[in-house]
C-alpha cells in the first residue's frame, strides 16, 4: 500500500513538473520594454505589422507586459493596460520587475541629482554611455529616479533608455 501511495505521490510530482516546464516553454510571464529612449514609447498595434493601428502607446520602461505567447514575424502578441496587441519583439525582454536603465545623449558626465531638479544638490555622475542603471520608481515627464553604484537620485528622462541584461 505504502508503495503504491508514493508511486501516485511520485507520479503527481512529476506531471506538475511537466506542467511547469510546458507553462514556461512559451517564454516568459512577462516582458520589460528595451531599448526605447526616454523620450519615446513602443507601439501596441492591432495586427502584427507596423502599419496596423496603434491601440496605445507601452512606455519606454513598462516591465510588467504580459505575454500573449504568440509570435509572427518578429512581433509578439502582449497586453499592457487592458488592452491586447502585437509589439516588435525587438523591443521587449524578459521581465524580472525592476527597470534598468542605458544613458544616451551627452559626452560629460551626467549629474543625478537630490531631487527633480537641475537646482538640486549633485549626489553623483554618471559616465557617457553607461548600462546598468536601476530605476527605483515612476517617472514624470522629464525625470526618472535611479541607483547608480549605490547612488540614488533623479536624472533627466532624455539621457535615459531602457536597458535589459
Amino acid at each position: 500500500m505504502q508503495i503504491r501511495i508514493l508511486t501516485v505521490v511520485l507520479g503527481l510530482a512529476l506531471s506538475a513538473s511537466a506542467f511547469n516546464a510546458y507553462a514556461t516553454a512559451d517564454g516568459p510571464d512577462f516582458y520589460a520594454v528595451t531599448r526605447v529612449m526616454g523620450t519615446d514609447s513602443l507601439a501596441l498595434r492591432s495586427s502584427p505589422a507596423s502599419s496596423g493601428r496603434v491601440l496605445t502607446y507601452i512606455p519606454f520602461n513598462a516591465v510588467k507586459v504580459q505575454n500573449k505567447v504568440e509570435r509572427s514575424n518578429g512581433w509578439c502578441k502582449v497586453a499592457y493596460a487592458g488592452k491586447t496587441g502585437w509589439a516588435a519583439c525587438k523591443y521587449l525582454a524578459e521581465s524580472d520587475g525592476n527597470r534598468y536603465y542605458a544613458t544616451h545623449g551627452y559626452t560629460d558626465r551626467l549629474n543625478i541629482r537630490k531631487t527633480p531638479s537641475t537646482s538640486a544638490a549633485v549626489v553623483g555622475t554618471i559616465p557617457p554611455e553607461e548600462t546598468g542603471l536601476q530605476g527605483t520608481g515612476e517617472c514624470s515627464a522629464t525625470w526618472c529616479p535611479i541607483n547608480y553604484q549605490g547612488k540614488r537620485g533623479w536624472v533627466g528622462r532624455r539621457y535615459l533608455g531602457s536597458w535589459s541584461f
